[in-house]
C-alpha cells in the first residue's frame, strides 16, 4: 500500500505554489540539538556543572556558573571526533577545534564580605554541533513490494492535478511535464525523454483518462511506480555549528551568583547522499543529491546559583535561554541517472528565510565534600514542537505556516539529564566520570512530509531515539597551568526510511560516536 492519503497531506502542506528552499520538522530538530561539548572538564563531567560553575564552558549552559571563579583563566580544547566507517568519500574521522575562550576575574575587595565580591567577565568559543555523520545501509523489509517510485508517483499526481510542479515531480515525470488539463493530444504524450517514470523500462508509467466528452483530450493522470527488490542509501553530512559566548557575572556575598550571556552563533552544514534502487522488472536507478544550509544567530541566556545554607556548600541553580534567532540561507541539487545512464539533473538557487529554537530552562545542583570531591546534576527542558520557520518578507506566510504545524504534529518535548562526578586523590590529580542524557525529540508514528511542488528531491527520513552519552576524563596542576583529558561515547538507535509508506517497516540504524580530547589551560 502506498502513500496516496498522505500525499493529499503533502499537497495541503505545499499548498501554495512557491518554489521556497525552507527546511521542515526533520531539519527542525536538527538545528535545536546540541552536542556535549566544550572543555575536557566539562565533558567528563557530562556536563554537569551548571550549580557547581568554575569552568569556561558553564557560561553556555548557566551563566552564572563563571561567578565562581576568584582567578582568571584561558584554555583551549582539541579533539578527535570518530563516526565509523566514511561515505560518499568523505572520511568517518575529525580533528577538531571545539573551544577556546578566556574570561578575567576582577575582585572588589570587599573587606566586609557582603555586596559584590567578583564581577567576571569572559569570552569563549565553542562548538555548539559537530555534524559529522556516515551512513551506509542496506535498505531492508522492501519485500518487492515497495518502492520509492511510489511516493514520487503520487507526487506527480498530485503536481498535475494542482498544475505545479516540484523538484522531485519535474526530475521524475516529465513525460506528463506540460501541467495543461485540456487540449493535449494523446499523440504529444509519449514523448519520452527519459525521465524516471517516462523512461520506455516503465511500460506503464501511468494511467492516462480521457475527457469523456473529448476522447482527443486528457481529463486525468494517474502516476504509477514499480515494486523494488532490492535498495540501498548512502548519507554523509558535515560541517559545524559554532557559538561564540559574551559573559559577565557577578558574585554576591558568596551566596548568591548571577550571570548573563549573550550568545552569536554562525551555522554551516552539507548533506550528500545517494539512493540505488533495483526493481522486479530489473530497472535500476541512482538518485544524488545534496544540500547545504548557513546561518548566523544570537540568543541571550540567563542563570542564577545560590548556596541557601551559608555555612554548607550545597547550592542549586536556575538558567533561562531565549530561542536562537537564525537567518538561514539554504539550497539543494540532485541528479539522476537511469541503468547508468545520465537522466537529469538540477540545482535550486538560495533562498533566505528565518528559523527561531525553542525556549530552554534548566535546574541544576551541586555539592563539594571537603577539598577533593565534587557532585553535579542537571536537568533542561526544551519543547521542540515550538520551534518556527517564518518568511522574511511575508510573501511566503502560507507555507511557512503549514511547515509549523507539521512541526508540532512531528516533534516533542526534549529532556535532557546530567550527571557527574570528580575526585581528587592529590591537589594535582583529578578524576572525572559522567553521564549525559537525551530522550528522542520525535513523536510516536512520525513522518516526513514532502509538498508536490517542493524544492526537496530527498524521500528519507530517520526517527532518532534516546542519546546516551558515557564520559570519562583525567586532569592534571601545576602551579598556574593545567591539562584535562576526556573520553566521550555516544550511543543513539534510530528507525530509517528511505521513503515514506505507510506499510514500510523501517530498517534500524545505529549511531554511535566516540570523541577523544584535551584541554590545554592556565589560570592567573
Amino acid at each position: 500500500m502506498n502513500i496516496l492519503g498522505k500525499s493529499i497531506l503533502c499537497g495541503i502542506l505545499a499548498g501554495t505554489a512557491l518554489f521556497v528552499q525552507a527546511q521542515d520538522s526533520y531539519d527542525a530538530q536538527n538545528l535545536t540539538t546540541s552536542d556535549l561539548n566544550g572543555t575536557s572538564r566539562f565533558v567528563a563531567m557530562g556536563g554537569a556543572l551548571g550549580a557547581l560553575g568554575g569552568d569556561i564552558s558553564v557560561m553556555s549552559t548557566n551563566p552564572a556558573g563563571t561567578a565562581m571563579y576568584r582567578r582568571s583563566d584561558a584554555a583551549i580544547s582539541l579533539s578527535g571526533v570518530f563516526s565509523g566507517k566514511g561515505a560518499m568519500d568523505h572520511d568517518g574521522a575529525r580533528m577538531s577545534l571545539d573551544q577556546g575562550g578566556v574570561l578575567i576575574a576582577f575582585d572588589m575587595e570587599n573587606p566586609s564580605d557582603k555586596g559584590v565580591q567578583f564581577v567576571n567577565f569572559g569570552v569563549n568559543y565553542q562548538k555548539k554541533r559537530n555534524f559529522l555523520f556516515n551512513q551506509l545501509t542496506d535498505v531492508q523489509n522492501l519485500n518487492s513490494t515497495f518502492s520509492q517510485t511510489f511516493q514520487i508517483a503520487d507526487l506527480c499526481t498530485d503536481a498535475w492535478a494542482n498544475d505545479y510542479y516540484g523538484s522531485l515531480a519535474d526530475m521524475s515525470a516529465s513525460v506528463f511535464k506540460d501541467p495543461r488539463r485540456e487540449g493535449i493530444l494523446l499523440e504529444n504524450y509519449y514523448d519520452k525523454d527519459g525521465n524516471l517514470l517516462g523512461n520506455s523500462l516503465f511500460d506503464n508509467p501511468g494511467n492516462i483518462y480521457l475527457d469523456p466528452k473529448d476522447a482527443d483530450k486528457v481529463d486525468y493522470v494517474e502516476y504509477q511506480g514499480i515494486a523494488a527488490d532490492k535498495a540501498y542509501y548512502e548519507k554523509a553530512t558535515y560541517g559545524s555549528n559554532i557559538q561564540a559566548d559574551i559573559n559577565l557575572s557577578l558574585n554576591v556575598c558568596d551566596q548568591f551568583f548571577i550571570g548573563a550571556s549573550l550568545g552569536i552563533y554562525n551555522m554551516d552544514y552539507t548533506r550528500e547522499s545517494f539512493y540505488q534502487e533495483l526493481g522486479v522488472d530489473g530497472y535500476t536507478y541512482d538518485f544524488t543529491n545534496w544540500y547545504n544550509t548557513t546561518s548566523d544567530g544570537f540568543d541571550v541566556k540567563l542563570g542564577f546559583i545560590c548556596r541557601p545554607f551559608e555555612d554548607s556548600p550545597f547550592r542549586f541553580g536556575v538558567s533561562v535561554h531565549s530561542p536562537i534567532w537564525y537567518r538561514m540561507v539554504d539550497a539543494n541539487g540532485s541528479m539522476l541517472y537511469l541503468d547508468d545512464n545520465y537522466v537529469t539533473e538540477l540545482t535550486n538557487s538560495e533562498y533566505e528565510y528565518d528559523f527561531r529554537t525553542p525556549w530552554k530552562f534548566g535546574v541544576s545542583l551541586g555539592h563539594t565534600i571537603g577539598q577533593n570531591i565534587a557532585l553535579g546534576a542537571e536537568y533542561e527542558y526544551q519543547d521542540l514542537s515550538s520551534a518556527k520557520y517564518s518568511s522574511i518578507d511575508g510573501y511566503d506566510a502560507s507555507y511557512f505556516r503549514n511547515v509549523n504545524d507539521m512541526t508540532k504534529e512531528t516533534l516533542c518535548g526534549q529532556h535532557t539529564l546530567k550527571l557527574g562526578a570528580e575526585y581528587k586523590p592529590v591537589e594535582e590529580i583529578s578524576i572525572r566520570l559522567g553521564y549525559n542524557y537525551v530522550s528522542s525529540p520525535f513523536k510516536e508514528g512520525a513522518y516526513r512530509t514532502i509538498g508536490y511542488d517542493g524544492p526537496y528531491t530527498e524521500t528519507d527520513y530517520t526517527n532518532w531515539g534516546d542519546i546516551n552519552r558515557f564520559c570519562f576524563g583525567l586532569g592534571y596542576r601545576y602551579k598556574g597551568g593545567y591539562i584535562d583529558l576526556a573520553y566521550q561515547y555516544q550511543l543513539q538507535k534510530g528507525d530509517f526510511y528511505a521513503f515514506d509508506d505507510i506499510d514500510l517497516n523501517p530498517t534500524k540504524l545505529d549511531c554511535d560516536r566516540s570523541q577523544l580530547m584535551a584541554t590545554f589551560g592556565f589560570r592567573f
